[in-house]
C-alpha cells in the first residue's frame, strides 16, 4: 500500500511533458496566416502557414521538385501536401473521415467541402482552450476562423514535426 501511494507521488512530482506533439505545440502561437496567391493554391498557403515560411516559397519548391507549371493550376493531393510538409521537416500523418472538432491534433489540415468539383484545403489550429482555423483563401476576410457550421469539413490529417 505504501509502495503505490510512494509511486503516485512522485508521478505527480514529476514536471508536466507535452503528451504527443511538443515541438509543434511549441511554435503554434507564432503560426501566421497565409494567403494563396493563386486560385488553386490553398495547399501551398497550408505548407507555408506549417512551415513558416511564405507563399512564393512554397511555390518555387512545388515548382521545382512536384513539377507543377508554372501557370498552374496548384491543386494539391494529399501526397503533394506530405512531400512538401516533410521536406519542411513536417510529417503528415494518416487521413481521416472527419467527425468532430476534438478528434484532430493541435495541427491538422483539413480538408472540406466546395461547391463545385475540388474541395479546399485549411489549417486546423488548437492551443490550450482556443481552437480556430487559417483559411488561406483571399474571399476569408477573418484571421481566425471559428465559423464552425460553416466549414463542412471531409477529412483531416494530423501534422507533428518529424
Amino acid at each position: 500500500m505504501a509502495g503505490r501511494a510512494d509511486t503516485a507521488a512522485e508521478k505527480r512530482a514529476e514536471p508536466a511533458k507535452e503528451r504527443e506533439f511538443p515541438d509543434i505545440v511549441m511554435s503554434m502561437t507564432a503560426m501566421k496566416r497565409v494567403l494563396q496567391e493563386d486560385a488553386t493554391g490553398c495547399g501551398l498557403a497550408c505548407v507555408a502557414m506549417v512551415a513558416g515560411k511564405t507563399y512564393p516559397e512554397v511555390r518555387k519548391l512545388t515548382l521545382e521538385y512536384l513539377g507543377f507549371d508554372p501557370d498552374g493550376p496548384f491543386y494539391t493531393t494529399l501526397e503533394d501536401l506530405r512531400y512538401l510538409l516533410d521536406w519542411y521537416g513536417y510529417k503528415v500523418l494518416r487521413w481521416t473521415p472527419f467527425k468532430t472538432y476534438e478528434s484532430p491534433s493541435p495541427i491538422s489540415i483539413l480538408e472540406v467541402k466546395r461547391t463545385g468539383l475540388h474541395t479546399h484545403w485549411v489549417l486546423l489550429v488548437k492551443c490550450g482552450l482556443d481552437m480556430y482555423v487559417l483559411d488561406p483563401s483571399m474571399n476569408v476576410k477573418t484571421e481566425r476562423r471559428r465559423d464552425w457550421h460553416r466549414l463542412r469539413p471531409i477529412s483531416y490529417a494530423n501534422i507533428i514535426k518529424a
